[in-house]
């Protein structure tokens, strides 16, 4: 009996733990399954919805130019740039960022420039209001479904922080309030626009999800070359999902990025602030079923070439390993890169016009070289005339030589035109590197289009400029 009554107490305690157990165990379940409500967000691929986005864009910092070896200028920047348009969902050709494509039209695409004190104003043709995005792991690719953008209006239409490489930072699978997730690595890189990576982190965090509003924050860091140039680039932000209707309305997001001086473009320190509000379009505007279904689902190469034209009534068709390197009144240098290195580079000129139907001798033409290379010439290895279909004229001489102790080749072109307008090219490219070249000096050449010459603008008198206010 004296064991018995010994036992009782042992047996009700441990009768009581188990209570406690259980009802801790009960209150915990409720506690994590309250705190646990997940929530899932996605844009579907299939998205026929039209949008309208609202974009401003400001940039600030330096830019640093190279003047001579071991020296640069800095330069202050400032662009504010504002971008709005409609966009629908275009299908996917591929998965990842080959995912992600719409076709978009621009109602307004402007931005003031000032570089130390310069400034100038940057405005999108109408022609090319209807424009497609695709998305790569470098970067949004966009092109005109109509004809070749400009350089300018390319640039103009690249932005940070852009409407449709940000639908990648959601999250793949349902995520609770303070859940941290890492997107792909190739989401950074097709956001920022680097074709080469060394590093990258990237982490998006749920913070709330409040009155069907989720705010989610992201941020991430990212190393490696941008058109040959080493690059840094940290990014931060917060976008805003709208749960009743399943899409992304709002963007900020600040962009920081280093850059050193590349073979095409300025080093530089600059501050990106993006900001857009996207909102569901009422009806589709000129982004019709029609229009969409006339959009390949694969682009081709020349869909994407871009038209060069500098201040002489001439237009070239340059694939996009061509950059515009400088450019005055007198000439024009553009460089070839691939794979972010140097290839060659070439200078436009315009040469003075000869009476219609006849150009510079090919003799005259080489005895101009000759006199232009002095002691760097060491044979001309080739001359040859090319036959366009478009009557024009085309002397092609091919040169060896050497500058700076190092042996390179440089081919020249004489070019003109039925009336007599002429423009020369001079291909410079290293002896060692005229196989990687491979005939792409000449397809820019043939691309070339002598344009009707446009009247210079009229200046308003005082009576005119009266009577139009």
């Amino acid at each position: 009996m004296f064991l018995l009554n010994r036992a009782l107490p042992s047996r009700i305690l441990c009768f009581f733990c188990f209570s406690l157990s259980l009802v801790a165990a009960s209150l915990s379940s409720e506690t994590k399954s309250a705190a646990a409500e997940t929530y899932e967000f996605r844009e579907s691929n299939t998205d026929s919805r039209t949008f309208n986005v609202n974009s401003t864009i400001k940039v600030d910092g330096l830019l640093e130019t190279a003047i001579k070896s071991g020296q640069s200028r800095t330069l202050k920047l400032d662009v504010e740039g504002k971008l709005q348009y409609l966009e629908r969902r275009l299908p996917g050709k591929g998965r990842d960022a080959e995912a992600l494509r719409s076709l978009r039209y621009y109602e307004s695409a402007t931005a003031n420039i000032d570089v130390q004190g310069q400034k100038t104003f940057a405005r999108g043709r109408d022609k090319h209001r209807m424009i497609v995005a695709e998305g790569t792991t470098e970067g949004l690719s966009l092109h005109s479904p109509v004809g070749p953008l400009m350089p300018s209006e390319l640039e103009l239409l690249n932005s940070p922080g852009d409407s449709l490489p940000v639908i990648a930072l959601l999250p793949q699978s349902e995520v609770e309030v303070g859940e941290v997730w890492t997107p792909d690595r190739w989401v950074l890189q097709s956001l920022t626009g680097l074709e080469a990576v060394l590093k990258s982190e990237l982490t998006c965090k749920l913070e709330s999800v409040e009155n069907e509003l989720a705010n989610i924050s992201f941020q991430g860091k990212i190393e490696g070359a941008t058109v040959g140039a080493q690059t840094e680039i940290a990014v931060t932000g917060k976008l805003q999902f709208r749960m009743n209707g399943h899409f992304i309305s709002h963007l900020e997001m600040e962009q920081t990025e280093k850059r050193s001086v590349g073979s095409v473009s300025p080093g530089m320190k600059v501050t990106a602030r993006v900001n857009w509000n996207r909102t569901l379009a009422v009806g589709t505007g000129p982004l019709t079923d029609e229009a969409l279904a006339a959009i390949p689902l694969e682009t081709k190469p020349e869909a994407k070439y871009l038209s060069f034209e500098p201040p002489w009534d001439v237009r070239l068709l340059l694939p996009r390993d061509w950059y515009v390197f400088h450019q005055t009144s007198q000439v024009a240098v553009l460089r070839l890169l691939e794979k972010g290195s140097l290839i060659a580079q070439t200078n436009i000129s315009k040469i003075p016009s000869v009476k219609p139907g006849s150009h510079t001798s090919e003799e005259q033409f080489q005895q101009d070289i000759r006199t232009s290379l002095g002691a760097n010439l060491i044979k001309i290895l080739k001359a040859e005339n090319l036959s366009p279909a478009d009557g024009k004229f085309i002397h092609r001489v091919t040169v060896a030589g050497k500058a700076n102790e190092i042996p390179v080749q440089w081919i020249y072109y004489l070019c003109a035109a039925p009336s007599g307008r002429q423009i020369s090219f001079v291909f410079t490219v290293d002896e060692k590197l005229v196989d990687q070249l491979d005939n792409r000096d000449t397809d820019l050449v043939l691309s070339l289009e002598f344009l009707e010459p446009q009247a210079p603008p009229v200046q308003a008198g005082p009576a005119e400029a009266s009577e139009r206010k």
